[in-house]
């Protein structure tokens, strides 16, 4: 429920790299004022006009991360043509797979709706972001992304969230993908990196001992360094060049 900001920890890396694309998905950041439907095909369908944009004729790898990472599943499911390969990183394919999850589900709309978003985001923050200490600006960046969304878009996805059930396709992904989890995360716990990475043909699993869902942040070297190593590893594998293109996206 942030913005594209929340790759700052790994995007002078990766740009090292790559050619990045980080948007701001429809309802969030720079794109806070965008009319709905705010649904992840909706979302999907936003990114994959982006990619048509940037990259025409030569498919991209998609970076999805928490939310994001369910946006990519959609994506890679209408719009498999533009798409090389796919990272899904702390993210899920059913997210209400325990009764804990279950009732997460029914409790986060009556705590927007409740919770002025001040209070909302200290309340999510040491979910998200555990015990660690971060910089003054990454925690006054989370704050503010959190409390300018609107609530009409917090209750949507919130709705959305609980709801999605991508099972049923995984295993019809053909791309290269990798699963990246932390085993500590309390948003998206450890299960269900492990079960998207069992449904997907082939897929490459790396879980972080000790992370927690901000693992872009407090597990950035490693973070950057298994994406660049898979992806460099995917594109030999196929014989074809190293690719210079990923696009990025954000958002629990």
């Amino acid at each position: 429920m942030v913005d594209g900001g929340m790759f700052m920890p790994v995007e002078s890396t990766l740009a090292q790299h790559y050619r990045l694309l980080i948007p701001d998905l429809r309802g969030y950041g720079s794109a806070w004022s965008w009319e709905g439907p705010y649904t992840f095909l909706q979302r999907a369908e936003d990114v994959a006009r982006l990619i048509e944009a940037f990259s025409p004729s030569e498919p991209v790898w998609v970076l999805g991360y928490s939310m994001g990472g369910v946006i990519a599943q959609v994506l890679l499911k209408h719009y498999p043509e533009k798409i090389r390969g796919v990272i899904l990183a702390c993210t899920f394919a059913y997210k209400p797979l325990t009764t804990l999850e279950q009732w997460q589900g029914r409790l986060l709309p009556r705590l927007l709706k409740l919770l002025p978003p001040a209070s909302l985001a200290n309340l999510l923050y040491p979910q998200a972001f555990g015990t660690e200490t971060f910089p003054p600006e990454v925690v006054e960046w989370y704050k503010k992304a959190l409390q300018r969304t609107r609530l009409e878009v917090l209750l949507a996805d919130a709705e959305n969230l609980f709801s999605f059930d991508g099972r049923p396709f995984l295993a019809a992904i053909q791309k290269p993908t990798l699963v990246i989890g932390g085993m500590a995360d309390l948003i998206v716990p450890a299960h269900h990196s492990q079960l998207i990475a069992d449904k997907i043909p082939s897929a490459r699993l790396v879980l972080y001992p000790g992370a927690g869902h901000a693992l872009i942040f407090t597990h950035r070297r490693p973070f950057a360094r298994d994406i660049h190593r898979f992806i460099l590893q995917a594109a030999h594998t196929s014989g074809e060049p190293s690719p210079h293109s990923v696009l990025s996206q954000s958002q629990q």
